[in-house]
């Protein structure tokens, strides 16, 4: 080999080495490994962004529901009462529980029509959402509110239960019950005394509640004994009246269904009549369609038709064993002459001791 062939072959050699050098590094680079971790971190990195704009919804809207007093994620339960109606203007609330929603209705199906329907009620003159149901799936929510309201009575059903065996200070009494969906925007909030007003903008919470009333007071309401005073407390006690009036006018229209348009009295099934001072006698009525064979068709209902149901809430009484045991002689004689009015409801109602 000459001299000048031996000078040219590390420059020969060290271009050759370059490219496979290149070459090397490139398929390295772009290794099947290294592409699925470059990819792997890119997608991580927009997940991540992704999850942190819902996030920063989710807070917004949470924000802008807590802003506006709107809460569909739990429902309520709440007796209203007249006791101080005619003194004061008032109607009371008191809270039977608060739940959240999923809890009380479990399916997914009957959750999001029971939200569209609070939805619609909320947005219309009519505070009853079950109207906005169809009769199917109103039976299956009563009868769900019915579970989850009994319940808070559990105990007073058993001591109740007993006391046909041995003297007891329990009685009962018939309440009815319906769904409502509506926000109170009048004023009348304080902190501890009404010197200190919540501030401006007051307004209740657009929530689910299931409205819970004595019905005798219902009956008063219907027949038009019991009346709202030309005063009432305020704005917010106004709107409770409004509740309560419409709930009357669905018992009415239920009753007047099943007992017929022309009936005053509703019947020994139904105690009581709209008549503002009830008689003594028994009634001689019928529930229209008893003495009709049974049918497998299904009735045309109408939207308000079916909308409250009833339930018998167990309570006790302080008065003495003597003297309950007295007034059960009594509430025997009137049995038997036909009082269903007098013994089966009772207008003073303690839910608690």
């Amino acid at each position: 080999m000459g001299a000048e062939a031996r000078a040219g072959w590390p420059q020969k050699r060290s271009q050759s080495a370059l490219p496979r050098i290149v070459q090397v590094i490139a398929s390295s680079i772009f290794s099947r490994s290294t592409v699925s971790f470059v990819v792997g971190a890119v997608l991580t990195v927009l997940l991540k962004r992704i999850y942190d704009f819902y996030r920063n919804l989710k807070k917004a809207q949470a924000e802008s529901l807590w802003r506006r007093h709107v809460d569909f994620s739990s429902v309520q339960a709440c007796v209203l009462s007249t006791e101080h109606l005619k003194t004061l203007g008032r109607v009371e609330k008191r809270t039977l529980f608060v739940k959240p929603i999923s809890e009380v209705f479990r399916n997914e199906y009957i959750l999001a029509r029971l939200i569209e329907a609070a939805q619609q009620a909320a947005a219309s003159d009519d505070p009853v959402l079950l109207t906005k149901l169809s009769a199917e799936d109103k039976w299956h929510v009563l009868n769900t509110c019915t579970n989850n309201l009994s319940a808070c009575f559990a105990p007073y059903h058993i001591f109740f239960n007993e006391a046909r065996r041995a003297q007891s200070y329990y009685k009962s009494a018939w309440y009815c019950f319906t769904l409502t969906c509506e926000q109170t925007e009048a004023t009348g909030r304080w902190f501890i005394t009404p010197m200190k007003p919540v501030g401006e903008g007051d307004c209740g919470s657009l929530r689910i509640r299931i409205v819970l009333m004595n019905e005798q007071e219902l009956r008063e309401i219907a027949s038009g004994e019991l009346e709202a005073p030309e005063n009432m407390f305020n704005g917010r006690h106004d709107s409770r009246w409004q509740t309560c009036s419409r709930f009357a006018e669905l018992f009415q229209r239920q009753l007047t269904k099943v007992r017929g348009p022309e009936a005053e009295d509703w019947g020994q099934n139904l105690c009581g009549s709209l008549r503002k001072k009830p008689g003594k006698a028994a009634s001689s009525n019928r529930l229209v369609g008893m003495d009709q064979q049974a049918t497998t068709e299904v009735p045309e209902y109408e939207p308000e038709d079916n909308s409250i149901l009833r339930i018998h809430i167990p309570f006790p009484t302080s008065q003495s064993p003597s003297t309950q045991t007295a007034q059960s002689h009594d509430c025997a004689e009137s049995h038997a002459a036909g009082d269903y009015a007098q013994q089966d409801v009772c207008k003073d109602v303690v839910l608690f001791e």
